[in-house]
């Protein structure tokens, strides 16, 4: 599967549900919320039929998201249904890590490869503050339960915010090198015209991230994952690595090869794009298997070259990051 750019496509992120238990003002500004209706969320019976096509179409890694994936009943047995699909190699997970005490030795059990944790800050005020709850512990004890079952590697994620936590780079940092752990900082992205207003008091380059680590420890380059959107470095006499994910200073674009299912079938093409296909409707209908695929190639092809997060001209009209999936 290839775009009209020559980008092979073989990673799919999945949204499971457009509900999270955490209030993210980065992701939900003023506490926005507009969930799907029940029906028209996609049943993990059909989010596995789904899933199945694009693994006949050449995918071979599969993320699933949400909102918070783990508020959906059933998903330690989709884990399980997924990895036993010929050619699937990896399934994968990112997670605000709230509910993840309860779940990690299930999903280890089923075959979750990794998982992503969403962590902005160490400190419980903060964490308030930037959630809207107080579960900064729920957090924590979710990804000492991860690492105690075995689920390897366990990534880190943070969203860089100028007077929020950037004091807290090192300690980030340090708090993934005792565990083990990849730590990953992440450039904030104006996805809402509410979000877009406030960028210029909260954006920060994942370049003063670089700088403040590499104060710290010795940074060595890692060309192991030459499409992932992260710039992934060895932290020098350690077991981790840190990633620097820079959608607007640095886009990664040229080496995009993944694609996205929402909570309701639609398929985007980019992250930061329209909605290019509705494929629940298509399945519902009775579409035949054949005729779906030739309709995702064919959507696929007109892939754009790029995103547009920095053309302020261009409104995310259907993007709340909560129904997209990250």
């Amino acid at each position: 599967m290839q775009d009209q750019f020559g980008r092979n496509i073989t990673y799919l992120r999945v949204s499971l549900i457009d509900r999270c238990n955490l209030r993210c003002f980065y992701c939900m500004p003023q506490g926005f919320s507009n969930p799907f209706k029940e029906d028209e969320l996609l049943a993990l019976e059909e989010v596995f039929e789904i899933v199945s096509l694009f693994q006949e179409l050449g995918v071979r890694k599969v993320r699933l998201t949400g909102g918070e994936p783990l508020l959906r009943k059933g998903v330690p047995e989709l884990v399980a249904k997924i990895k036993s699909l010929p050619g699937i190699r990896e399934v994968v997970m990112t997670s605000n890590g709230v509910l993840l005490n309860a779940f990690a030795a299930r999903l280890k059990q089923a075959g979750l490869d990794r998982i992503n944790v969403s962590l902005d800050t160490l400190s419980p005020e903060t964490f308030r503050r930037i959630t809207g709850l107080d579960k900064l512990k729920d957090v924590l004890d979710g990804i000492e339960a991860a690492v105690a079952c075995g689920i390897a590697p366990i990534k880190i994620n943070a969203v860089l915010m100028k007077g929020w936590n950037d004091h807290e780079v090192t300690a980030l940092a340090a708090f993934a090198v005792e565990r083990g752990m990849e730590v990953r900082f992440i450039e904030w992205m104006p996805t809402a015209a509410d979000i877009r207003a406030v960028r210029e008091d909260r954006f920060l380059s994942v370049d003063f991230a670089r700088r403040k680590i590499e104060e710290a420890y010795g940074l060595i380059p890692d060309l192991s994952e030459p499409f992932a959107p992260a710039r992934s470095f060895f932290i020098q006499g350690t077991r981790s690595k840190v990633g620097f994910i820079s959608p607007l200073s640095n886009a990664f674009c040229p080496m995009c090869n993944r694609v996205r299912l929402r909570a309701n079938g639609m398929l985007k093409t980019c992250l930061h794009g329209k909605e290019d296909l509705d494929i629940r409707t298509l399945l519902r209908s009775g579409c035949p298997r054949e005729r779906i695929k030739r309709e995702i190639l064919h959507t696929v092809w007109r892939r754009p070259e790029e995103h547009f997060l920095n053309n302020a001209s261009v409104p995310h009209n259907d993007f709340v990051m909560t129904a997209v999936g990250g």
